[in-house]
């Protein structure tokens, strides 16, 4: 496959126009007016990708974004990376805070993401990249992070490409009405494991396949959709583009999930972990290194189907190296953890098998196109934009050593964890937070100053916790102490 093209497909099929006498700024604009008026646009959708994987930013008259915003930009707070998940201020952040007085950053619309949003008429949208007031990319973007390591990987001589699955629940009540009840008592749009069940899952098709259609007319190609183990909880599978691409795609099926749940009196979660006698919800993610000459995965093997070739060996064993480092950034949140106990169809050991799902990373060796490595251990709460970075710069730092990948793992993995006979991934947030800030890898492939934040944010995350009284203790001790 080759890489995706940097003029969005809403584009792509726009009439030429006469190029002669116009400047490249001016043919861009051209395109960009007729793209408005052929499609009615009224309002630009406009945003840029948070540490938590949120889409922020803000609604821009159409007028506005042609006459300004397209090529400038336009500025927002430094807030949005200075806060968690429930937009508190986290406080003792390097990055920003009130000693700085939260200065604004540019959002500068990638035109190649550009698409009409289907569902809200008269509306499209753009993906954003942050840069600083001196111009330069904003060091803590998660967009930019990607951007940097792939950059690293072409520079290598190689293109990645990669392909997310999703999984994620669906209840009975808009969020606003769980919200009014303490997200307790939570109905599941179906009751009871169904697990790829054709006849169950025409009974949720007016909402799967709603989110699939709108997918697709935003270029976003879903392979298929299935129920998944747990009630109400599905998956959805996307296909492969380059690496910027797959973030992107990931970022809009989130969105257009919630959205379309939403709109029909559903809520939608992407937490890794919401019951624990549920399956807990994966975002597994499939990689691999192509040739942008040939158009070929690097990882194929034509002489050895079944096995990975020399270089995709080298990659999957830094993936499984790195893996405990890294941790951190496919498991961000303190919930992240309690989906990848033992046995839980997740990845929790520093380990590898070939198509074996009990294993942090799956082989998938072919002869063709179709050779890759999915790491299992990511959530569906992780950023994507961090979990393919962190993939990729884990995979090149074994292309560049010439790693050699630890023994396969035959069997059942999570009976090794139980013997300690392999190394285990960290059990909790704080554990990981530990390794990654002393991560190597990370601080070549993100930056210090990317690293110093992100450690920063999820030690926040655990102050909450520790400062906050659980159902739990209430239940344990109230009466009783």
């Amino acid at each position: 496959m080759s890489p995706i093209t940097q003029v969005p497909e809403d584009l792509q099929e726009l009439e030429a126009i006469d190029m002669q006498d116009q400047s490249p700024a001016a043919s861009a604009h051209d395109e960009l007016q007729k793209f408005v008026t052929e499609n009615d646009i009224k309002t630009f959708k406009v945003g840029v990708v948070d540490l938590d994987g949120v889409w922020r930013g803000k609604r821009i008259p159409a007028r506005y974004f042609l006459e300004s915003v397209a090529e400038r930009g336009t500025n927002i707070c430094n807030i949005i990376f200075g806060w968690d998940i429930q937009d508190e201020i986290i406080s003792d952040l390097s990055y920003t805070g009130w000693d700085s007085g939260y200065p604004d950053v540019t959002l500068l619309p990638d035109l190649s993401t550009l698409k009409v949003v289907s569902g809200e008429p008269g509306v499209a949208s753009v993906i954003c990249d942050a840069y600083e007031m001196s111009g330069e990319p904003a060091a803590i973007c998660p967009r930019s992070i990607l951007k940097r390591v792939i950059k690293k990987a072409e520079d290598l001589g190689y293109t990645p490409v990669c392909a997310y699955e999703f999984e994620f629940y669906l209840f009975k009540g808009t969020p606003t009405e769980l919200a009014a009840q303490g997200w307790r008592d939570l109905t599941p749009i179906t009751a009871g494991s169904h697990t790829y069940s054709l006849v169950r899952d025409t009974g949720t098709e007016f909402l799967i396949g709603e989110i699939r259609r709108r997918l697709s007319e935003q270029g976003i190609f879903i392979e298929a959709s299935n129920s998944e183990n747990g009630p109400g909880q599905f998956e959805m599978n996307i296909h492969y583009s380059d690496a910027l691409a797959a973030a992107d795609n990931a970022l809009r099926l989130k969105a257009t999930v919630k959205e379309v749940a939403a709109e029909a009196g559903y809520t939608a979660s992407f937490m890794a972990k919401i019951n624990p006698e549920w399956a807990g919800s994966s975002g597994h993610m499939h990689q691999s290194l192509w040739d942008p000459e040939s158009g070929k995965s690097a990882f194929a093997n034509a002489e050895e189907p079944g096995e990975l070739s020399a270089i995709g060996y080298n990659y999957l064993a830094g993936v499984v190296e790195t893996a405990p480092e890294l941790t951190a950034l496919y498991l961000p949140t303190i919930n992240s953890y309690k989906r990848t106990e033992g046995g839980q169809w997740a990845g929790s050991s520093a380990t590898w098998g070939l198509d074996n799902r009990t294993v942090a990373i799956r082989s998938i060796p072919s002869k063709g196109s179709a050779a890759r490595i999915e790491n299992r251990v990511p959530g569906a709460d992780a950023n994507p934009y961090l979990v393919i970075a962190a993939s990729i710069a884990a995979g090149l730092h074994g292309v560049d050593t010439k790693m050699t990948a630890p023994k396969r793992i035959v069997g059942n993995a999570y009976a090794l964890e139980e013997g300690h006979q392999v190394k285990q991934l960290p059990g909790t947030l704080d554990q990981a937070i530990e390794q990654f800030e002393k991560s190597e890898v990370a601080r070549a492939y993100f930056g210090e100053t990317f690293v110093t934040h992100y450690v920063q944010t999820r030690r926040w995350e655990l102050r909450k916790l520790q400062t906050s009284v659980t159902d739990f203790e209430i239940a344990r001790y109230l009466e009783r102490i």
